[in-house]
């Protein structure tokens, strides 16, 4: 993304709309990464090396957290 990272979009998407669920696609799979994107507000995170029926299934399970979210 070329003007702001994952981290800092999370953050900006949270504070616009705070009931937007947001999963996390990264290439990192660095334990800090997973940190910060929690601390932003993200509801997963995932590397892009996962098997496409574990995206398929944290996808679900984010949009699963969406729909319980007042």
């Amino acid at each position: 993304m070329p003007r702001v990272d994952g981290i800092e979009a999370t953050r900006r998407i949270r504070d616009v709309s705070p009931h937007t669920a947001v999963l996390v696609l990264t290439g990192s799979d660095a334990p800090d990464s997973a940190r910060r994107a929690a601390e932003a507000g993200a509801a997963g995170y995932v590397t892009k090396d996962l098997a496409s029926s574990d995206l398929i299934a944290a996808i679900l399970e984010v949009a699963a957290l969406a729909s319980v979210r007042p």
